[in-house]
């Protein structure tokens, strides 16, 4: 299942937290968190700033909420059910690679997954919490893609290779597309997908056919 795209920030089908929300992941995109005040965000709003308060107690709690977003939008765009020993199997490598690949373009698909991503890459340098939420993430891609590489290994679907190399080496790719975008060219080619959607296409299919026994 997408994760659904939220309308624009002037939309009246939004709430006024919503809008504080998409407000605040521009701000924080553009200019960066430390150099965005409260005031600011709810003159973009066009609200009062001591009515800003009554969605959101302090930056320090959007920011909170900014980070739960991925993970929680993962949760709703991955494929249904949890039995990848059955999935895989029945998919294939190829299969399952490709479904895989499908639900990582629906999740960063929407300007706020982008928006996101932006803030996480240039906080993360000076910010403990972002620091802490890449290290969770990563952590968990690599112990899940070691499953899923465990799994393939033993259907021999594939050659007898390192699982725990193997996750490293398919998502360090995804880490290097995410610095050059976010970082190096953000905003000069494009959504996400549109400048980079390519190259992870040819890198997992690349992978595929390295692996594949």
């Amino acid at each position: 299942m997408a994760v659904k795209n939220k309308t624009s920030a002037n939309s009246e089908e939004m709430s006024t937290k919503e809008k504080v929300f998409e407000v605040a992941l521009d701000l924080f995109a553009q200019k960066g968190y430390d150099a965005v005040s409260m005031r600011e965000i709810a003159e973009a709003v066009g609200i009062r700033k001591a009515s800003l308060y009554s969605h959101f107690s302090s930056k320090d709690e959007l920011i909170e909420q900014i980070i739960k977003f991925p993970m929680a939008a993962l949760e709703s765009t991955g494929p249904e059910g949890d039995d990848y020993d059955k999935m895989i199997s029945s998919m294939g490598v190829e299969g399952f690679m490709t479904m895989s690949s499908g639900v990582f373009n629906n999740w960063m698909s929407t300007p706020k997954m982008e928006k996101i991503w932006r803030i996480v890459c240039i906080e993360v340098y000076h910010d403990e919490r972002m620091k802490e939420f890449l290290n969770t993430f990563m952590g968990d891609a690599l112990t899940f893609w070691k499953s899923n590489f465990e799994i393939m290994g033993r259907h021999k679907l594939i050659k007898r290779l390192e699982p725990d190399a193997m996750a490293q080496e398919y998502l360090a790719f995804y880490m290097y597309v995410f610095m050059d975008y976010f970082i190096v060219n953000y905003g000069k080619a494009g959504s996400f997908l549109e400048a980079e959607g390519k190259r992870l296409e040819d890198h997992t299919a690349f992978l595929v056919k390295s692996i594949k026994a």
